[in-house]
């Protein structure tokens, strides 16, 4: 193995830890409602592509519009005493390409809420557990590693104390309708239901040379 065979290999994994510090960052950030300081992990370019439970944006103003006016804004009371939001990451597989132009990246995430949900009569309080996934393209940039496409995927929300069997989940918010709007409905459903069998969503990334879009 030559120094620079090395080089490329710690190059690589340099670039493995910084993907999960970018991911680490935006969990604490969403967990403190700072929703608007996540912008800036993404990538400022025109294929900019978020997928939620609530929808699809694309664009390089997608993160803004995610993040920095539905989340923000939209999908959160300006008094947020009480506002519980807790989600970790773990089951990670992280590839870095061959050309460390890119890195690819899954992970589960179980996470704790408790909200106002103020779209529904009378605002109740309610805690409630909420798994997902998350599926990632990464994009090494002149400002360091930044996400590329996010994909959220649901696995399942109950009410802490009832079973997913026995009870339907905590109500959804309505789909955003303002500026923040999303472009498009979600790709498929991916949320617990007991007419679907499980299915590899998302699927691990496989070692790569380059990325290319159809993977």
């Amino acid at each position: 193995m030559t120094d620079e065979d090395v080089l490329r290999r710690l190059d690589r994994l340099e670039a493995a830890q910084a993907v999960q510090n970018v991911m680490g960052t935006y969990e604490y950030l969403h967990s403190a409602y700072r929703n608007a300081e996540i912008v800036d992990l993404f990538a400022d370019v025109d294929d900019l592509l978020i997928e939620m439970p609530a929808g699809i944006w694309r664009g390089r103003d997608a993160a803004y519009r995610c993040f920095g006016v539905t989340f923000e804004q939209e999908l959160t009371r300006p008094d947020r005493r009480g506002e519980l939001v807790e989600h970790t990451l773990t089951t990670p597989v992280i590839e870095v390409a061959a050309d460390a132009q890119t890195a690819k990246a899954v992970w589960n995430s179980p996470g704790h809420e408790a909200h106002r949900f103020f779209w529904v009569e009378g605002s109740p309080q309610i805690e409630f557990w909420y798994w997902c996934t998350y599926s990632v393209d990464f994009l090494r940039t002149e400002s360091g590693w930044k996400i590329w496409h996010l994909h959220v995927y649901q696995t399942w929300a109950s009410e802490v104390g009832k079973s997913i069997l026995d009870a339907p989940p905590p109500p959804e918010p309505p789909i955003p309708n303002g500026p923040g709007r999303p472009d498009e409905p979600i790709s498929f459903e991916t949320k617990y239901s007991r007419n679907r069998a499980p299915a590899l969503v998302p699927v691990p990334p496989k070692p790569y040379d380059t990325f290319i879009a159809e993977d």
